[in-house]
């Protein structure tokens, strides 16, 4: 079994990388999903991490998986790959793991751990995206079922998924929605897979929609408590995805310096002073942001909600490295190839993808300063 018990045993995720992912060129154009990589990844461990061994995983916390995207993306140079692979370990971890009993856990972590099962996480819908205020479906007591009726949209995974997590309101206070959240099986009545979404980034990760009519599930597929979804899932869930992204987007930034490191000696520029000064503040900078990726992953592993002032910051310092290389590229003529042009459109896309949560984090971050409550 492959581990990433230290630092020093990522050497196979990059292996695995090089030979499988970066090889095939064709990953950035493909509309279709790899199930074959998918499946060596399976093989190889991959979905393994970050789940107990108890339920067949090989163990580990969001620092060991922020770490291992980042050695993925810089050797494979693929970011939407990562993105399907790390949204199943958030979910599996964060979610699962995290809020689902015992029998539920021993039903799906196993498969997931194998690869074989793939979960989506149903929240934004059409037009409202995730805003609790607006969100519409709704879950509603039917004997010892809930009859759920929803529309979602924006899913990453979902083409491919056979179950869903599926977020819907399930009460009010105050004029305040309560949420809660369900397991709901492709199999099962009433639920519509929507075709998948035509994106020109992140591939070849997927996404798309499902659309919930009258489907009746069991009171037991109920994830966690009634009415607390939002709070305890969905919010944190953000957090998590946010920062293990981190990691892929710092190994996506190497990979993108690496580049103009190699076409610099190949054009035998890299004895210009200006040039090696340039350089070294981009990998100054990268290490500045491999370093809050992994404090920000390690407060994830300890429960503390300082990880989100470092989420908002590594926001910044990935905007200035992107304008900084872009910068250099021009000024010394660098000629890059389409890898790097892809990289770096997925990780702009990614930024801008996650920026109205960004700003929400940082608005509750400035509001509770001003009023005292930090």
């Amino acid at each position: 079994m492959n581990s990433i018990t230290s630092e020093k045993s990522y050497s196979w995720i990059s292996r695995f990388a090089i030979e499988h992912v970066a090889s095939r060129s064709d990953l950035q154009t493909l509309q279709e999903f790899p199930h074959d990589i998918w499946q060596k990844m399976g093989e190889a461990d991959f979905f393994k991490i970050g789940i107990s061994p108890k339920y067949g995983g090989s163990g580990g916390g969001f620092r060991q998986l922020t770490e291992a995207g980042e050695v993925f993306v810089r050797s494979g140079y693929n970011m939407g790959l990562a993105l399907s692979w790390l949204y199943q370990q958030i979910i599996a971890m964060r979610v699962i793991s995290a809020f689902g009993n015992e029998k539920q856990r021993k039903q799906y972590l196993p498969l997931m751990a194998q690869g074989s099962l793939i979960v989506s996480f149903a929240v934004s819908e059409p037009k409202h995206g995730a805003h609790p205020k607006l969100l519409a479906s709704s879950a509603e007591p039917d004997g010892i079922y809930f009859k759920i009726n929803a529309d979602k949209i924006y899913l990453t995974n979902a083409p491919i998924a056979g179950l869903f997590i599926v977020i819907a309101v399930t009460g009010m206070e105050k004029e305040k929605k309560k949420f809660s959240a369900f397991l709901v099986s492709t199999d099962n009545n009433g639920v519509i897979v929507k075709p998948q979404m035509k994106f020109d980034f992140l591939k070849p990760a997927l996404h798309g929609g499902i659309k919930l009519n009258d489907c009746r599930v069991p009171a037991s597929a109920m994830l966690g408590e009634k009415d607390t979804a939002y709070t305890n899932i969905v919010i944190p869930f953000s957090d998590a995805e946010s920062v293990v992204l981190m990691g892929a987007v710092t190994g996506g930034m190497g990979a993108e310096l690496m580049d103009l490191i190699m076409e610099s000696d190949r054009r035998n520029i890299h004895k210009d002073k200006a040039l090696q000064s340039e350089v070294g503040a981009l990998d100054s900078l990268l290490e500045t942001m491999r370093a809050i990726a992994r404090d920000a992953a390690q407060k994830l592993d300890e429960q503390d909600s300082a990880a989100v002032p470092l989420i908002v910051t590594f926001k910044e310092l990935v905007a200035g490295f992107q304008a900084r290389i872009t910068a250099a590229i021009a000024k010394w003529e660098i000629k890059t190839k389409e890898r790097y042009d892809v990289l770096q459109t997925d990780i702009n896309v990614l930024g801008a993808l996650q920026e109205k949560t960004l700003q929400a984090k940082q608005a509750k971050l400035g509001d509770e300063l001003l009023h005292g409550a930090r």
